[in-house]
């Protein structure tokens, strides 16, 4: 979710951390139905098509007068102006269904699980 024109470059061993994290991200995962490593992977994929279509105001052709924020259909909250703020939102989106037992809350509630109470 970088402007255009704009790339985040990474060292080869940073790459490598952060494949290994999600390697050991994706074994947090339980084989759910639902909140499984594939659903986190689905709603990651989400998060940077729909990060991707913010338009950064540096984005915007200002040759024909109007101000940006005419053009723009909702703020972006800073979230092209720093690489870290979609690089949180991507890894929030991965890690969101860590561990989760399959159940709805509800269930949880019903059978008094201590988890219940932790959350």
């Amino acid at each position: 979710a970088l402007p255009k024109g704009r790339k985040c470059s990474l060292e080869p061993f940073v790459k490598a951390l952060l494949e290994d994290y999600v390697k050991q991200l994706a074994g947090l995962y339980h084989e759910n139905p639902f909140h499984s490593f594939e659903h986190a992977s689905h709603v990651t994929m989400s998060v940077a098509k729909l990060l991707s279509r913010i338009v950064a105001p540096s984005d915007m052709d200002y040759s024909d007068g109007v101000q940006a924020s005419e053009e723009l259909h909702d703020h972006t909250y800073g979230i092209t102006s720093d690489p870290l703020v979609p690089f949180a939102c991507i890894l929030s989106a991965l890690i969101h269904d860590v561990d989760h037992q399959g159940v709805p809350n509800t269930t949880l509630v019903a059978e008094d699980d201590p988890l219940m109470a932790q959350y």
